[in-house]
């Protein structure tokens, strides 16, 4: 076997794979340079998601000629001289791939002038190649220009997502870069419109409301939490239970200002609410946490999007910490009790004995519980509440294909609590959750529909949505329609004038704008799938709640719908029924 070394343009293009991995990771990179040349404004524009055309410029400090074309050079930064640098950062870039992986991939001019100098200097670069330079006599700063990106390596640029996927996920890097630097201005263009364009200086509260326009001042609970003994600080703002959405976008952390995607950190934030958070409900909340630099380390992901701390449990303590103590000043509300210690340590016994433990409900907690167990287990907390799926296992759920000839012989007893009506067979006792079994029979009809009818609003509906979520009303909004929504669009306002005819008009914006949230996952996930859970929120909100009392009759046909469409659990996969045989009972109480 030859050994040889490989060529320059290869060795670029094969960095450019770890630091190009889409329109969004070039916009990033770019606006963290931005950053750490103490620039006061910076400039996005995009077309077509980025894949034709990405600016960025910025007033910063800007680079000598000299420095300007060592720059583009492999491994060169102004951040770092030694290894001991490393593990105390406190800037974004450090490694000094950027500019010139992102030269290697596409055709760019890059141009910048020291205010101290009178000339600048401008380069055209083509796959890594300066091919001109000239003079500039312009403003201080650098400014970025990315044409055509991987139009050298099209293996990889056909794996780009569509425009409007990639302009979104460009979309959600600026906001993060808005909501940890709001001392700097933004300006963001997108396909020729001004999306934001946001003041120096303004304050963080108001910056969260310019992203979630959805959000009312009261909606925000200021986090202020210092732990003194570790020193770790945790600032921001969270909202109430009452005031979440269908998944963790409106939850951003930030680790020394660096935005970081950590699925740890979001189990304890959402920890901090206790048992108040609504099941498949997460809160908006955008924290910041401080911590000495050379307790955590940045360098441990290629996109810098994870962090390792020294002492990971003393973080997690904090943040949930923080958050409960926000929450409980406002005072509205208290955190119900958790189970007990012996419960707990029951539960991991479980957990760890039976490796297929079902974590379904649970968005990919089966893939990263044993690590989050670990670190939460020298964390003390009063409310520490484990899935209470384990204990499913007693009991198993009513069969309704076995039943259809026994429908006539079932007994009506009551409804108990509310929410769960209670049959008597031939075999024993049915347990019905009466929310659950309706939402999934309106479910099963929607799907057969296909198509569902609206409601028109005597007293529209209106109502602001974000940049991203207007995006996505644009780009479906045959598929709203076939779902009942019909509406009038003026800028960031929307107004709602019929609605799905299921639909409570007291839901309507909240299933509104959790459809828009679900939407985001077209072209990512199975079409079939994204429709599902569309007809499975509007189903949800139409469905009988806890307190509809149902009569004799109208439980009785619940119950014979069930059995004819063979249903056993609702569309979000939590069980409709659960059975008890009179064998169990006579077992239980030593009657055998």
């Amino acid at each position: 076997m030859k050994i040889r070394e490989l060529p320059k343009e290869v060795v670029l293009k094969i960095a450019a794979g770890e630091v190009v991995t889409g329109c969004f990771s070039v916009v990033k990179e770019l606006i963290e340079n931005s950053i750490d040349a103490h620039t006061r404004r910076i400039e996005v524009e995009i077309r077509e998601g980025g894949k034709e055309f990405i600016r960025v410029s910025d007033d910063g400090e800007g680079m000598s000629p000299e420095d300007l074309k060592e720059a583009i050079k492999p491994h060169t930064t102004s951040k770092i001289k030694s290894i001991e640098d490393l593990y105390r950062l406190n800037t974004y870039g450090f490694r000094g791939e950027a500019l010139s992986t992102i030269a290697s991939v596409s055709r760019m001019i890059i141009t910048s002038k020291q205010e101290k100098n009178s000339v600048g200097l401008s380069l055209r670069i083509t796959g890594g190649n300066v091919v001109a330079e000239e003079p500039y006599l312009g403003k201080t700063g650098t400014m970025v220009e990315v044409y055509d990106l991987l139009f050298n390596t099209p293996a990889r640029r056909k794996f780009l997502k569509s425009a409007a996927v990639e302009g979104r996920m460009v979309t959600e890097i600026v906001q993060r870069f808005m909501l940890s630097n709001p001392s700097i201005s933004f300006l963001y263009v997108k396909d020729g419109k001004v999306i934001y364009d946001s003041p120096i200086d303004q304050p963080l509260k108001d910056r969260i409301r310019l992203i979630f326009p959805e959000l009312k001042p009261d909606d925000l609970i200021e986090v202020e939490y210092t732990d003194e003994n570790s020193g770790i600080s945790v600032r921001g703002f969270v909202t109430m239970p009452e005031r979440t959405r269908l998944n963790r976008f409106g939850e951003m952390i930030f680790v020394n200002s660096r935005h970081v995607k950590q699925i740890e950190l979001n189990y304890a934030l959402e920890r901090g609410y206790g048992e108040t958070l609504e099941k498949g409900r997460f809160p908006f909340a955008i924290i910041f946490i401080e911590v000495d630099p050379a307790l955590v380390d940045v360098n441990v992901h290629p996109q810098k999007l994870e962090v390792k701390f020294s002492r990971t449990s003393l973080v997690l303590d904090a943040l949930k910490r923080a958050v409960r103590v926000a929450i409980h000043q406002r005072g509205t509300f208290r955190i119900k009790p958790g189970i007990s210690s012996e419960s707990i340590q029951k539960a991991n016994t479980e957990i760890e004995k039976n490796s297929d433990y079902d974590f379904k409900n649970r968005e990919h907690i089966g893939e990263h519980w044993p690590k989050i167990r670990e670190s939460y287990r020298s964390v003390p907390d009063e409310s520490y509440a484990l899935p209470l799926e384990i204990e499913r296992k007693n009991f198993r759920a009513f069969q309704p294909e076995n039943s259809r000839k026994e429908s006539k012989e079932f007994k009506f007893i009551g409804v108990f609590g509310e929410r769960y009506i209670l049959v008597e067979g031939s075999e024993g006792l049915i347990i019905i959750d009466q929310h659950a079994a309706h939402e999934r029979l309106i479910f099963e009809r929607l799907k057969r529909n296909k198509r569902i009818e609206s409601q028109q609003l005597i007293s529209p509906i209106t109502l602001k949505i974000d940049a991203l979520r207007s995006g996505l009303l644009d780009n479906n909004q045959k598929k709203l329609m076939e779902l009942g929504f019909r509406w009038k669009s003026n800028g960031d306002k929307i107004t709602l004038e019929a609605i799905p005819s299921l639909v409570p008009q007291n839901e309507a914006e909240k299933v509104f704008l959790d459809i828009l949230d679900e939407l985001r996952l077209v072209r990512l996930e199975d079409p079939v799938k994204v429709f599902d859970n569309l007809l499975a929120s509007i189903a949800c909100k139409a469905a009988i709640k806890t307190g509809d009392r149902l009569n004799e009759v109208e439980a009785r046909n619940l119950l014979e719908e069930l059995i004819e469409e063979k249903l056993v659990v609702c569309p979000h996969g939590r069980p409709i029924s659960m059975f008890i045989t009179l064998n169990d009972l006579d077992r239980f109480f030593s009657r055998r």
